[in-house]
């Protein structure tokens, strides 16, 4: 159970990486829009956007990986992590991204 718990945490690291990773993809979508204006062109929009799905679908695999590693967990008779002690997020790692992204 204690591997478990390791596992755990270290997707919740995992998580608040692909959050900031997120934001990072926002603040550079500003700078690929500008461009694309002024080159007359759509390649810095279009990558945005190619970038902007995969980090999305990234989060979103691993929401459910962490669903099932709570199940998994469960079944084990595991304490699963609680929010207060840095354990299970507020909100699903893809909702979180969606947000950032301005998607949802």
């Amino acid at each position: 159970m204690n591997d478990l718990r390791k596992e755990q945490v270290a997707l919740l690291r995992f998580e608040k990486q692909i959050a900031g990773l997120a934001a990072t993809l926002a603040a550079g979508a500003v700078v690929a829009k500008g461009v694309d204006g002024k080159l007359h062109a759509s390649q810095g929009g279009e990558a945005y956007a190619q970038i902007e799905a995969a980090v999305l679908h990234l989060a979103e695999v691993t929401s459910n990986v962490h669903e099932t590693l709570n199940v998994k967990a469960l079944e084990a008779g595991a304490r699963v992590l609680e929010a207060a002690g840095g354990g299970l997020p507020k909100e699903k790692t893809s909702e979180v991204v969606q947000s950032i992204l301005g998607l949802g």
